[in-house]
């Protein structure tokens, strides 16, 4: 239960259950006891009109007319009885009929009790004391017809109730949507983000969540120039470092030094491993990675570029540079390394091609590349050395060795992989680079 929608929709649905359930208790409940009171004030002014017409003689015995009370109590089984009741004697309704009054308890609260025909019926019982005697009256009425009458209302209630409280449930769903829709922009933002669409989150958001949209923001500035601030301090670095780096060259070809040919040489190899170093870090500051975002790069443009650059640089060779790349295909990444990754892996097929190099990009998740060339290739057993800092399988070709090492940094940075392998297609050498996509 993550979702905030899932547990608001949730506890508003229980709550509302709740609630629904107990209204139509509360309500059945209060309809039922409005009833009862209503019946039993009617049971009561029929006690006190019996009481009216009824005369006791000195020995107890009651002297009633059964012609004084209503025509209801005379006919048979009408659902209206009473039994009065003295010392000495006892007078019930002549609807009846045959059948004897319920057994009742003494008592002013009103009871229910199984009468003729089986009625449920409602009983009153009062005491009186008149003329100097004990007189007790229990008037009764049949309360099925209202007990079905009710339990209607309760079932016609309840699926009023229940459709109603779909209702209310479907229009507190779209509310809790509607009103959540802005976090859903935050969470597009996001994905945006990470496609490199833009740079920033949008700040027009609700009040709840807006100090962390703000403070989302303030720390992708934060880590924006943190990067800027690296990248310059390691090219001011690296330039500070070419101009002793010039004067020890020139010191190479000073007469001291040449007097000197060990010397000499020893002198040549640090500097040109100090070039190698400077040339490499300033590669690497240029590193923009996965964690910048903002940055989109479009490899169908821009391997095109890359391709009439060589083609200009290899143009006396006839080479045959062919793209298979989706025309909307987009990566999350920077362009300056995608340029520089995928420009010296190209750079490296057209070096050693005959006359073909195949670039094949799918329309995957992430970005996949292969570079093809029709070229001599490479032993499986010198394969794993490529990749090494300066190390060179043929050193007759024009290069200081730092080309497949900066390829596997930008690789590793933005956390891919890459493997060599023979080109079934072209027979030379072959290249996978697999830059993963945003999870």
């Amino acid at each position: 239960m993550k979702s905030l929608l899932a547990r608001l929709g949730l506890g508003l649905g229980l709550s509302l259950v709740v609630l629904f359930v107990l209204q139509v208790w509360v309500v059945s409940t209060a309809v039922r006891t409005v009833t009862e009171d209503y019946v039993v004030l009617r049971l009561n002014h029929d006690a006190d009109s019996l009481l009216a017409s009824v005369e006791l003689t000195s020995d107890g015995h009651i002297d009633f007319d059964p012609q004084r009370d209503d025509a209801i109590y005379h006919m048979p089984f009408s659902g209206h009885y009473y039994l009065i009741q003295s010392s000495n004697d006892q007078i019930r309704s002549r609807s009846l009929w045959d059948e004897d009054f319920p057994a009742f308890k003494p008592g002013s609260a009103p009871q229910y009790l199984h009468g003729p025909a089986g009625q449920m019926l409602l009983v009153i019982v009062r005491d009186f004391v008149k003329q100097g005697h004990q007189v007790n009256i229990a008037v009764a009425e049949d309360f099925t017809p209202l007990i079905k009458q009710l339990k209607q209302f309760r079932q016609r209630y309840a699926i009023i109730s229940v459709v109603v409280m779909a209702l209310l449930i479907l229009l507190l769903a779209y509310i809790a949507r509607r009103s959540l829709r802005p976090l859903k922009w935050v969470i597009d933002d996001v994905k945006r983000l990470e496609q490199g669409e833009i740079s920033r989150l949008r700040e027009e958001v609700p009040t709840e969540v807006h100090p962390l949209v703000k403070e989302f923001n303030r720390l992708l500035q934060v880590m924006q120039d943190r990067l800027e601030r690296s990248r310059s301090a390691l090219g001011n670095l690296a330039h500070a470092l070419k101009t002793p780096l010039t004067v020890l060259v020139q010191l190479e070809d000073s007469e001291t030094v040449q007097q000197q040919p060990q010397l000499q040489q020893q002198l040549r190899e640090q500097t040109g491993t100090i070039r190698q170093i400077i040339d490499r870090q300033l590669k690497r500051a240029r590193l923009a990675g996965v964690s910048t975002p903002g940055l989109v790069f479009e490899p169908g443009r821009e391997f095109e570029g890359l391709v009439a650059i060589l083609k200009q640089i290899y143009g006396e060779r006839g080479l045959e540079i062919e793209l298979d790349i989706p025309p909307d295909k987009s990566f999350a990444g920077d362009r300056e390394d995608m340029l520089e990754l995928f420009g010296n892996l190209l750079d490296n097929a057209c070096k050693w091609a005959d006359s073909r190099v195949q670039v094949t990009i799918p329309d995957t998740p992430g970005l996949t590349v292969t570079v093809e060339d029709d070229g001599p290739g490479c032993p499986p057993e010198l394969r794993e050395q490529l990749s090494q800092r300066g190390r060179r399988l043929d050193e007759s070709t024009a290069g200081h060795g730092l080309g497949l090492a900066i390829v596997r940094d930008i690789v590793e940075y933005y956390q891919g992989t890459m493997e060599f392998g023979q080109s079934d297609r072209l027979g030379g050498f072959r290249v996978d680079v697999v830059l993963p996509g945003k999870a």
